[in-house]
């Protein structure tokens, strides 16, 4: 599945993709930003997500975020963010998107 259109509202703080099954698809940066998939914080979450073992980059992500310093598509496959505590690393493709979509349609995967 696409995206047929991507808003993104800084003032609130959500990213809406409208997808072409006519679904949409509301997540807030926070929500966004401890899901992240990049190598450092995709790990540490597989292996249960220990306090001790918590990687500095998922560490920074655990209070409110205030803002997203860059949004950016990647190669029409993905978008990926500059987060406010500066991580950046995380692509965020469309089916990984949808897997983790907060409604209850398709909430196969909770962060």
């Amino acid at each position: 599945m696409k995206p047929q259109n991507i808003v993104i509202d800084l003032d609130n703080k959500l990213l809406q993709i409208n997808w072409n099954d006519h679904h949409a698809s509301v997540y807030d940066f926070t929500y966004l930003r401890r899901a992240c998939p990049c190598a450092e914080c995709q790990p540490w979450k597989e292996r249960g997500g220990a306090p001790g073992e918590m990687p500095d980059a998922v560490r920074k992500a655990i209070g409110e975020l205030k803002s997203v310093q860059d949004v950016s598509e990647v190669g029409g496959y993905a978008i990926g963010f500059t987060w406010a505590d500066g991580h950046r690393y995380g692509i965020y493709n469309w089916e990984y998107l949808l897997q983790i979509c907060p409604c209850d349609e398709h909430a196969g995967k909770k962060i």
